[in-house]
């Protein structure tokens, strides 16, 4: 997993991690694993969404628009 990941990137792999858990092949120690590396994921779309949120609001301040 790259912190580079667009957005829709990370959905997708949150996704993934989503289905392989609903498998009955995961052991408990690969579930936690792939469970930890969802809430990261989750973590980086958050973090993304906050900068570009912040982004908009810096335009939207030049621009005379709050």
């Amino acid at each position: 997993m790259e912190k580079n990941n667009t957005i829709e990137e990370n959905f997708e792999e949150i996704q993934n991690i989503i289905t392989a858990m609903q498998g009955e092949e995961m052991t408990l120690n690969e579930s936690f694993e792939q469970y930890k590396k969802g809430l990261e994921l989750v973590k980086n779309c958050n973090d993304q969404i906050e900068r570009i949120e912040k982004e908009m609001q810096v335009i939207g301040e030049g621009n005379g628009n709050v």
